[in-house]
């Protein structure tokens, strides 16, 4: 067993250190003869015994004669603790891979792959920006209907819900990505906005008369409003811009933007992102799956090939 330890000890220091590497090769030669019941014909096992004895009995006798009664043992000891230790470093690597984090998904415990837990960060809706997520609660689809909210590529079979906000940072961060996410997949891509940093909802009402009017230019305004400066979202100067823009009836946009009716969709809307239980911006369901918080690219593309079903 300690022609195994000392393999993965000096293996990690021969990285570093040239003389570490040659008694990593002896190590492994020990090690290949004795899986195969063969003693080490090179004495490497027994030359490193007698080194780490003779640095402990110049400190302690007594030391040195308990660490040469029981060496097999802590042998077998440190090599349990070096294999788990290495088991829970390549989990807790394949999980940040897959999932942003360490720790599994939606996940905010330390993970040392993201000390500051940006894979997690949310507005939160009833507090301010920069909350870290308190994790993942009730949050769901289930009973929330999503018939009113403007969907890009109706009828996929993979399927993008994005709850965001066009004044938070880390919606403005994932927004881009879930738009070339749903475009590079053809999935189904729902936006339903949800203004946690705005001081109305202008923008919100803005979209829904977009959308009546022509919702191909519903996904060029969303693009812009994405982009824009987060000081232009509370301007009506900025909205008549971009409604000229867009190349927009203005009169019909603007009474869209003053109507009762507009206002009454708008807070139907608002309750019935509501009822999925979000508890900040972005939240993003890609078909049976949510993440809550800002995820690299690569773990809401590896989700689309189903590989997180069994994470979560």
């Amino acid at each position: 067993m300690f022609c195994i330890l000392a393999f993965m000890v000096l293996g990690l220091l021969g990285i570093f250190s040239a003389s570490s590497r040659t008694l990593a090769k002896e190590a492994l030669d020990c090690v290949l003869r004795r899986v195969t019941l063969r003693p080490c014909t090179t004495g490497f096992d027994e030359r490193m015994k007698s080194r780490i004895l003779g640095s402990v009995i110049n400190r302690s006798e007594t030391a040195a004669r308990a660490l040469n009664k029981n060496f097999e043992l802590l042998s077998w000891v440190f090599f349990l603790l070096i294999f788990g230790s290495s088991l829970f470093a390549i989990r807790g690597m394949y999980l940040f891979y897959v999932t942003g984090s360490c720790n599994g998904l939606n996940q905010s415990a330390f993970c040392v792959l993201d000390p500051k837990g940006q894979s997690n960060e949310v507005s939160a809706v009833s507090t301010t920006c920069n909350l870290k997520s308190p994790g993942l609660t009730n949050v769901t689809l289930k009973g929330v209907d999503l018939s009113g909210f403007p969907v890009l590529h109706p009828g996929a079979m993979h399927k993008i819900v994005m709850i965001g906000c066009y004044a938070c940072d880390y919606s403005r961060k994932v927004y881009p990505e879930i738009r070339d996410l749903a475009n590079r997949s053809g999935a189904e891509f729902t936006f339903a906005d949800y203004p946690v940093k705005v001081k109305t909802d202008l923008t919100t009402r803005l979209g829904l008369c977009v959308h009546q009017q022509d919702q191909t230019k519903y996904w060029k305004l969303n693009d812009i409003l994405f982009a824009t400066d987060k000081a232009n979202l509370d301007s009506p100067a900025f909205v008549q811009k971009a409604i000229a823009d867009l190349g927009l009836d203005s009169s019909k946009i603007n009474r869209c933007l003053d109507s009762s009716a507009t206002e009454d969709r708008v807070d139907k809307q608002l309750n019935e992102i509501a009822n999925s239980n979000f508890y900040g911006t972005p939240t993003i369901f890609i078909d049976n799956t949510v993440f809550v918080g800002p995820k690299p690219y690569r773990v809401y593309a590896i989700s689309m090939q189903g590989l997180l079903y069994w994470l979560h």
